[in-house]
């Protein structure tokens, strides 16, 4: 055990703008992990801290309780505080988590308690208690197809399915549309869902060259023949993780290659109902070959685990049916019902326009605290930061935990090992713009140590 006068582990603090008091907290974190400090060890009283550091008592005490609400330290009365032998329990603050942000001016827990009590008086017992369909009540399906027809004309409810969330719905189309052992072509950098589902299934996923406008036609039309894949995967909107948007111009070179391939493509759209005006889907310029997916877990909440799913033709419907059957069996009918009242009433479109305005301002936030360089858009819940040489994103991840931070590496994401780098930052999951704030300046902290040991610019 080390002395408890040993205060080497606190000296110098990290430079840059952190509050002092979690600049302590990473030391401790730091020290804890190399092993400067054991579990077990006991630590000087605060006051000694405080002197030591000249600093006020407040900040260490505020520090002390930031690092044991992540589990870093114990104390005991009457024996003093003591680092602890387990793990963080959670960052200090996520930046990994890509999930909407509290709706600007509404109460979401309000809403939903108001929402559910509603429901439960309007709807009978047996409707609520009782299976459903694979594909969705007439009720359900028709109010899926209202929220689709914004992305062009509102289609029969007879193309229309329900789902209990994006994942789900995915699955359902893929497993059909594809056997064991088939290739599915998508973006070198593609959703981390899709990347699980493909080793979940043994699908293989083959990455396509993209520029900046996205995916270009003349690799996808060398990959499908090289693989002999019949299934193309696009988040063609805010795209996950860099953000980009395909333009309108590109999606229909794509959709030109696709006839000439023979390729049925799976429409990933869960951020377009954030952007005020969008380019047009590959539902409404290829709906033919389209398979499209909206869930609201990105606009509205996850909470409510609801997606729809719009398909060629009402034969393909059935087999997602099927799917759905085999997979889930159906969508929960309490959140359904609830999500599908909200698109009826105008609430969800309501909910979807503050959670825009939210995300807006956390943009705002980003651009004033990180250097340039990173890729987002004004509306968009995520930004892409591209890195080049190293230490890699991996790396930077592993320093970000250590010090609380959640953030999510091109690892994640990619296809292609090693085509490109960077981090993706969520900027939903944090409670309210300060915390966000806090944790876009403790990364920035981390980059700008970066900089300092690289001759490498990001």
């Amino acid at each position: 055990m080390n002395d408890e006068s040993d205060l080497s582990w606190l000296s110098p603090l990290e430079e840059g703008p952190r509050p002092i008091y979690l600049k302590i907290v990473d030391a401790l974190a730091a020290a804890r992990s190399i092993g400067r400090l054991q579990p077990g060890d006991r630590l000087p009283p605060q006051r000694e801290l405080a002197r030591f550091l000249g600093v006020d008592l407040t900040t260490v005490t505020r520090a002390f309780t930031e690092a044991r609400r992540r589990n870093l330290i114990d104390a005991t009365a009457g024996r003093g505080t003591f680092v602890t032998p387990g793990e963080p329990e959670e960052p200090i603050l996520d930046l990994s988590m890509n999930i909407p942000p509290a709706p600007s001016g509404l109460s979401l827990p309000v809403l939903i308690r108001s929402g559910i009590e509603g429901l439960l008086k309007r709807s009978s017992a047996e409707a609520l208690l009782s299976y459903h369909p694979g594909p969705g009540s007439p009720a359900e399906r028709a109010a899926a197809s209202l929220w689709l027809a914004a992305t062009g004309d509102r289609l029969p409810v007879e193309r229309v399915a329900v789902g209990s969330g994006a994942q789900a719905l995915l699955a359902a189309v893929l497993l059909p549309q594809t056997r064991e052992g088939d290739t599915i072509l998508t973006d070198t950098l593609t959703y981390p869902g899709l990347i699980a589902l493909a080793e979940t299934t043994g699908r293989k996923l083959t990455g396509v060259g993209r520029d900046d406008n996205g995916m270009r036609p003349d690799h996808l039309e060398e990959a499908a023949r090289r693989h002999g894949a019949r299934v193309l995967y696009l988040n063609p909107t805010l795209h996950n993780p860099t953000a980009l948007t395909m333009p309108e111009g590109r999606r229909r070179e794509i959709v030109r290659m696709a006839g000439k391939l023979g390729l049925m493509i799976v429409e990933d759209d869960p951020y377009s109902p954030l952007q005020t005006t969008s380019p047009p889907g590959f539902l409404s310029l290829a709906p033919e070959r389209t398979f499209h997916v909206a869930t609201l877990a990105k606009c509205i909440s996850p909470f409510l685990r609801t997606a729809f799913l719009a398909a060629p033709n009402v034969q393909a419907v059935e087999r997602i049916a099927a799917a759905i059957r085999g997979i889930t069996m159906m969508a929960p009918p309490l959140m359904t019902g609830l999500a599908c009242e909200w698109v009826r009433s105008g609430l969800a479109g309501e909910i979807t326009g503050a959670v825009r305005a939210e995300a807006e301002a956390r943009q705002k936030i980003a651009r004033k605290i990180l250097p340039a360089g990173f890729t987002s858009t004004e509306t968009s819940l995520h930004l892409w930061y591209p890195l080049e040489g190293r230490p890699r994103s991996s790396e930077l991840g592993d320093v970000a935990r250590r010090r609380g931070l959640a953030i999510s590496p091109a690892e994640e994401f990619s296809v292609v090992p090693g085509v490109a780098d960077g981090l993706r930052l969520a900027l939903g999951a944090a409670s309210s713009r300060e915390r966000l704030g806090e944790g876009l300046r403790s990364l920035l902290s981390i980059l700008a140590g970066r900089f300092e040991s690289s001759s490498t610019p990001v």
